[in-house]
């Protein structure tokens, strides 16, 4: 399944639950995960879609632990199945 898609169902499964899936692009820190999911309760995710089957960058990889360390939860997300999973984990 191709990026663009996923994330415009992403995009309105997270619309439909009240939350703003937010495109993220910080021009001065690279490989942050593509958008920043809110949803009620103060509840926050971090989600990179990528093409199926294409792996995150070093970079991506990186930021990803840094948010985990944090105690974020970040997420990729490259095919049908990984969405559904994750919408409902974030429904729960």
């Amino acid at each position: 399944m191709n990026e663009k898609l996923l994330e415009k169902k992403l995009r309105e499964k997270i619309k439909k639950m009240d939350g703003l899936a937010l495109k993220f692009i910080p021009f001065h820190f690279v490989g942050m995960p593509d958008r920043l999911i809110l949803l009620p309760g103060a509840r926050v995710y971090w989600v990179e879609t990528k093409s199926t089957g294409k792996k995150l960058r070093p970079i991506q990889e990186t930021r990803q632990k840094q948010l985990k360390r944090l105690g974020f939860k970040v997420y990729k997300i490259d095919c049908q199945k990984d969405l559904d999973l994750f919408l409902k984990e974030v429904q729960q």
